[in-house]
């Protein structure tokens, strides 16, 4: 998907809330993802993506377990959040961008909007493990 293709953040909860819909009346099944969004350069690199010279670039400034080095970026990176549902013959895909100040309520509403869709839900049944003969 190209930079244009991203929608709004509530009108991409709104389309969460569809798709659940469209899914659970047709037993499809819908494949969410979130990840960091990071600016790709390809004339000077991108500093995250040079593992070899800067390895703990991206280091998180608030991780416990890692000793972060003084050039670590301090830069807050956008995520993006996709969503993709087979319909028929086509995929309907949808995503949309969040900055990092907007996300505390984003993820609310994005969370109530998956809970309320997923009411069709059936638990899997365990197979019994078989009991060994002894004779």
């Amino acid at each position: 998907m190209s930079e244009s293709a991203h929608i709004p953040a509530p009108e991409f909860l709104a389309k969460v809330s569809e798709m659940f819909a469209t899914a659970n009346r047709a037993h499809r099944t819908v494949h969410l993802s979130i990840k960091r969004l990071v600016d790709r350069d390809p004339v000077e690199g991108t500093s995250e993506f040079d593992a070899t010279e800067k390895p703990l670039y991206d280091v998180s400034r608030k991780s416990q377990f890692t000793k972060v080095p003084e050039d670590a970026s301090t830069k807050q990176y956008p995520l993006l959040v996709r969503i993709s549902c087979l319909s028929g013959i086509a995929k309907q895909k949808h995503s949309t961008v969040v900055e990092a100040d907007d996300l505390d309520k984003f993820w609310k509403d994005y969370s109530a909007a998956i809970k309320t869709g997923m009411v069709g839900l059936v638990k899997k049944k365990k197979k019994k493990a078989k009991k060994s003969l002894r004779k």
